[in-house]
């Protein structure tokens, strides 16, 4: 995500309303490195925010997915998780802890990968994900 102020700009922008319950998931997902899904999400924050419903924070993670402030990740088969780091990066799920990490380009030695057109086909993103035992569970 960008700045709190350039996200709230862009939503604005969008004609989107932001109550004090949008707001809360905005900030809750600014660096966030978790990878939430909406459940995690609407669990921590409703114990500030009695009256935080599911669909406000579905719909506000939506918006952010729309204007390219979070995107979302299908690490596991039940639901969606989120991220508010949209630069291309790959995601790493350990099958111990079941917690997701980035992994950067720079930090994967001896992986590339390719933007622009491969085979007549023009790439625009990409998802990569490893599988495997985090080093905190080693």
């Amino acid at each position: 995500m960008h700045s709190f102020e350039n996200t709230i700009q862009k939503l604005r922008s969008e004609g989107f309303k932001l109550t004090p319950q949008r707001l809360a998931v905005i900030k809750y997902m600014i660096g966030n490195k978790s990878h939430p899904s909406a459940l995690a999400i609407h669990k921590e924050l409703k114990r500030r925010y009695p009256t935080l419903s599911f669909s406000t924070v579905y719909n506000t993670l939506n918006m952010l997915q729309k204007i390219d402030e979070i995107r979302s990740i299908h690490v596991f088969d039940d639901h969606l998780n989120y991220d508010p780091n949209t630069e291309p990066h790959i995601h790493f799920l350990c099958s111990k802890c079941d917690m997701v990490h980035d992994i950067f380009l720079e930090q994967a030695e001896g992986i590339q990968v390719y933007a622009g057109e491969i085979d007549g086909h023009l790439v625009d993103s990409y998802e990569l994900f490893f599988k495997g035992t985090c080093k905190d569970c080693r």
